[in-house]
């Protein structure tokens, strides 16, 4: 366990940043220099953390011989830092930082779990060497990362909805991002991991038909379906769509891959079984 000192650190970074984050909501009055100097150092300690997090996963590439998520600990690890990644996008894309205290909470609980969890891998099956395959899991844990922020984005957006129609508006709300933006922010997520989730099917299917006997698979198919809700979702919004029904959408977009993810993948998946 010795190499995840750097990981640590990292995690000490991302409590930092999300306590920066939630002083910079709960301060009183408008934007004020302090808060948007607290919102800026909160990022770039995130940021800090990321750099460290990312050099903890190569040391513990080159300690087992293998990539990190060929443990459990070390795919949760990796699903942390693709998190950090999807949030510094979105605060670059929005320039928006308020939604950090609800957003940063999971970098650090799945990037702690990584840490927590055991690291001795199994021998690799051969199939799963090669960049393709490679390609094909970080580009799908990246896509789980975006479609897991738009997840907790459309339940705030929910959320913030309802207290607005009931005018109950308090403190917290107040200081969270207007509806419209949100709702942006819930857009290039989804946008982000329907991009990922594409080129995850891509590198997927150039690799299973090098070492398949057959594409035909249920995880391939739920992957397809997955990918066509979020088109549909972004297609509809374009469309006028707005609000809570996109919000409602997304949330049954992350149903279903939480579903292709467990279900499929443990119980009808018959060539693509990972656990």
């Amino acid at each position: 366990m010795e190499w995840h000192a750097l990981g640590w650190l990292a995690l000490v970074l991302y409590g930092a940043a999300e306590t920066l984050s939630i002083l910079s909501l709960l301060k009183p009055g408008p934007a004020s220099s302090g808060a948007i100097g607290r919102s800026s150092a909160a990022s770039l300690l995130l940021a800090a953390g990321l750099a460290l997090h990312f050099a903890d996963l190569e040391l513990s590439a080159r300690a087992l011989h293998a990539v990190p998520y060929r443990t459990l600990g070390g795919s949760m690890s990796l699903f942390g830092w693709m998190l950090g990644v999807s949030y510094l996008a979105l605060v670059f894309r929005h320039r928006e930082r308020a939604i950090g205290p609800f957003l940063i909470p999971f970098v650090i609980l799945f990037s702690g779990a990584g840490l927590l969890l055991p690291m001795h891998a199994s021998a690799p099956a051969a199939e799963t060497h090669g960049t393709l395959f490679a390609l094909h899991v970080t580009f799908g844990i990246f896509a789980y990362a975006a479609f897991t922020f738009s997840f907790v984005l459309s339940i705030l957006y929910l959320l913030q909805d309802r207290q607005i129609r009931r005018g109950r508006t308090g403190l917290l709300f107040s200081r969270l991002p207007a509806l419209e933006v949100i709702g942006r922010m819930n857009r290039t997520s989804v946008s982000i991991g329907l991009g990922a989730l594409g080129g995850s099917i891509l590198f997927g299917l150039l690799w299973a038909n090098r070492v398949w006997v057959t594409l035909g698979d249920p995880k391939i198919e739920w992957a397809l379906a997955t990918l066509f809700l979020y088109g549909f979702l972004l297609w509809m919004e374009r469309r006028g769509w707005k609000g809570p029904r996109v919000a409602i959408l997304s949330i049954c977009g992350y149903a279903l891959v939480l579903f292709s993810y467990t279900v499929v993948n443990i119980f009808f998946s018959r060539s693509h079984v990972f656990r």
